[in-house]
């Protein structure tokens, strides 16, 4: 007998079995939403951001990880509305107390563990973009690691430290230290996830991880503000470059502020648009990520959009903009910005 046949039949067979089917299980396919949120301050926004926080999340739950922009207020609203479904978040918060006036705006909320995050700030903002720490936050994610809510018996101790809530099992992981050694790495407790389903996921699924990026990136369409955004694309793709250049999945989704073609509601003209373009090539050549082509008509120059690498593109979608249900504003949009959902297989 072949030596290797011989350590085959030594192997236990659940290893053996997992091993033998890998070549045939199905890849996971997950859907990621997008969304620019729109809850600036009141005065900056419709004076209504309470109410439109509070309704969100009823319509954002049923997808996997879900990357918000501009979640510059009432963030928590949402956080805490998802805690049974999405308890693992990363967030962009202020370098210091007091400039800029507000933080990043971005929140990734993932069903899978989140294993490690990534942050960095951009070095060039302009005009009003200077009032927000706009940046990006890498997330690894272990899709073999689905959260399954503890009972509703469950208790809940909660310890705080200098500079961020940890929480017990039943509670959140909030990822938005921004002390260096915190926010390099997150390792979830292995009560939070149930055995047996853990080994029915291994045994259809290999065990996988993928790398997710949200982003908000310069506006405007002023020299100033073209040389920014062009600045930012060169950061943020060296930034993906660098961190994960041995990840065999990635995915990049944001408020670009910016397309891979010229067409588009945002621009101011032809000089505006070309200026976009040029910079969306740079970031795709620092990143080494494909641009997400867009079939939905009207939407191929959109500017919330998606990058990917080594994953399959199963469809995005565009659902209708919810509007306000109840109290103030009722009837009106939740958001200024389209949701944008990214199916893909892994």
């Amino acid at each position: 007998m072949h030596p290797a046949e011989a350590m085959q039949q030594q192997q236990h067979p659940r290893t053996r079995a997992v091993a033998q089917g890998a070549s045939t299980s199905q890849q996971r396919e997950i859907s990621i939403l997008l969304w620019n949120t729109w809850l600036l301050p009141g005065p900056l926004s419709d004076n209504n951001t309470y109410n439109r926080a509070s309704e969100i999340p009823a319509h954002i739950v049923s997808h996997d990880i879900i990357l918000l922009n501009e979640a510059f207020t009432h963030k928590s609203l949402i956080i805490d509305a998802l805690r049974s479904t999405h308890p693992y978040v990363a967030t962009l918060p202020r370098r210091c107390w007091f400039w800029p006036i507000f933080d990043s705006g971005l929140v990734v909320l993932s069903r899978y563990a989140i294993l490690e995050v990534r942050r960095t700030r951009f070095g060039k903002r302009r005009r009003w973009d200077l009032f927000a720490g706009k940046g990006s936050i890498g997330v690894r994610v272990d899709l073999s690691r689905r959260y399954k809510p503890e009972p509703a018996t469950a208790t809940t101790t909660t310890t705080t430290t200098t500079t961020n809530e940890r929480h017990s099992v039943a509670a959140r992981p909030m990822l938005n230290d921004d002390n260096d050694a915190a926010e390099d790495s997150y390792s979830d407790t292995e009560s939070e996830f149930d055995d047996d389903d853990e080994e029915e996921e291994e045994e259809r699924f290999p065990p996988k991880t993928i790398d997710i990026y949200n982003t908000h990136m310069q506006a405007g369409n002023s020299r100033g503000e073209h040389k920014a955004r062009h600045a930012q694309s060169v950061q943020l793709g060296q930034f993906i470059a660098q961190n994960s250049f041995r990840a065999s999945a990635v995915v990049l989704g944001g408020d670009l502020n910016m397309g891979p073609i010229l067409e588009s509601v945002h621009y101011a003209d032809d000089q505006d648009g070309k200026e976009r373009v040029k910079a969306y090539g740079t970031l795709k050549d620092e990143s080494g990520l494909d641009d997400v082509k867009v079939l939905v008509e009207g939407k191929g120059g959109d500017i919330n959009r998606f990058m990917t690498r080594g994953v399959r593109v199963v469809k995005v979608e565009y659902p209708d903009v919810p509007v306000v249900k109840k109290g103030k504003g009722k009837g009106k949009k939740l958001s200024d910005s389209d949701m944008v959902v990214l199916r893909i297989k892994v």
